[in-house]
Order: C-alpha cells, then sequence, then structure tokens
C-alpha cells in the first residue's frame, strides 16, 4: 500500500512539540536526514529522531550530485557554507529523489512531501517536482491523528 511521507527539515523540527514527535504518527510517517539529525543535536526529541534517520548512501550522494549541478555558480541562496548555512538542504531534495528511484517500478510507491520553512528549499524541491508542506500543516495532519482539535 502506498503512503504520503513526510521528510523533515530541522527548521520544520524546532516548531513541532515534542508531543508531536512522539506521536506515532511522526514516527511511521516522517523521517529525517542525517544532515537534519546532527543539526537538531540540541533537540530534546533527537534519539527518537535518531530513529528515523535517512542513511546517506552512495546511491543518496550521487543524487546530492544530481540536486547540486542545479544549483548554479555564486548562487548562496541554498548553501552558504562560509556562513555554515544550508548544509543540510541539498540532501532534502536529493533524500527524495533517492526514494523514489528506491520505489520505481513498484506497484504502490510512496508519496514524498518534504516539509520546510526554508523558501530556497521550497523552490529548489519545485525544480524537481518535489511538493512541500510548511511546518503548520503537519502540526495541524499530527495533531488531527492525535484528536486534538485547533481553536
Amino acid at each position: 500500500m502506498n503512503e504520503t511521507k513526510f521528510l523533515v527539515d530541522n527548521n520544520a523540527l524546532v516548531m513541532l512539540t515534542g508531543s508531536r514527535i512522539r506521536s506515532d504518527f511522526f514516527r511511521e510517517s516522517c523521517r529525517v536526514t542525517a544532515d537534519v539529525l546532527w543539526e537538531a543535536s540540541e533537540n530534546p526529541e533527537n534519539s527518537l529522531l535518531a530513529d528515523i534517520v535517512i542513511a546517506t548512501t552512495p546511491a543518496l550522494l550521487e543524487q546530492i550530485r544530481v540536486v547540486m549541478k542545479s544549483v548554479e555558480p555564486g548562487d548562496m541562496g541554498l548553501v552558504d557554507l562560509y556562513k555554515n548555512l544550508g548544509a543540510a538542504d541539498p540532501g532534502l531534495v536529493a533524500s527524495v529523489l533517492e526514494a523514489r528511484a528506491a520505489d520505481d517500478g513498484k506497484f504502490f510507491a510512496d508519496k514524498w512531501v518534504l516539509v520546510t520553512n526554508d523558501q530556497a528549499v521550497e523552490k529548489l524541491a519545485a525544480a524537481f517536482g518535489v511538493p512541500t508542506l510548511k511546518p503548520k500543516q503537519l502540526a495541524e495532519r499530527i495533531d488531527a491523528q492525535l484528536g486534538i482539535t485547533s481553536t
């Protein structure tokens, strides 16, 4: 059966409460990259995040190469290593591309959605046909699964 999986950026994690991250929905439907896990090292739920990390594999590194080829030289909007900004961002899009490639040929492939609050990541995701969701929208989905209604 195909499912929707959510790849969560660190800027989205900081907007989610611990109860959301500890939820069954989050553990079953959400993933983080190894880079996001490193960025989230101060998150109180870091040990739980380690259980849902997507491993860095040679195939994933190849997808990062593909993603980075699409970034114009000198464009610091996505990654600015001099300021230590965005190092995990290309890996987010690449991870979705690799997950799709791994499901290629499956009758019921998972749908992947990138959850971020970063406009540069959203723009890159759109260029590769990767749907995005704002952290607030993911929080609402988790709350609905938990039976919590917003006021």
